[in-house]
């Protein structure tokens, strides 16, 4: 005969979903980092190299999903370089490889790592050359 009877509760009982108590911050505490993208306020042109790696490291994230994490420094230092080599043009190139060609050059995605001098003849010097012809 199979039994209907209530079994007693077994494991951890069920808990109801409570908020965390608020507590005030105090006086001189950092508030919330804003994320406001800067980009947007300037043209391409007048980027300096925070804004244009604030547009590229979001345009990768929109486009091709979370990459991978970098150190900072490291980032940091391949936007600086590339504004420093490209200077005006830095953020037409960054703009055109997002804009125009959908986040993919050359059948490939466009990453933090053509960004680096070592692809500057085969990223950023014909993606220029083409915004000169335009």
């Amino acid at each position: 005969m199979i039994n209907f009877a209530p079994t007693a509760p077994y494991g951890k009982p069920a808990t109801t979903a409570e908020a965390p108590p608020v507590t005030a911050r105090p006086a001189g505490a950092p508030g919330p980092v804003s994320m406001a993208a800067t980009d947007l306020l300037d043209s391409p042109a007048d980027w300096s190299w925070e804004q244009l790696r604030d547009y590229v490291t979001r345009s990768i994230a929109e486009r091709h999903g979370p990459q991978p994490r970098h150190e900072s420094v490291k980032v940091n230092s391949v936007f600086k370089s590339f504004a420093a080599r490209w200077g005006n043009q830095a953020g037409p190139i960054a703009r055109f490889a997002f804009e125009d060609q959908d986040g993919f050059w050359r059948s490939g995605p466009v990453t933090l790592t053509r960004f680096m001098k070592g692809n500057d003849a085969h990223f950023a010097g014909p993606i220029s050359e083409r915004l000169a012809n335009v």
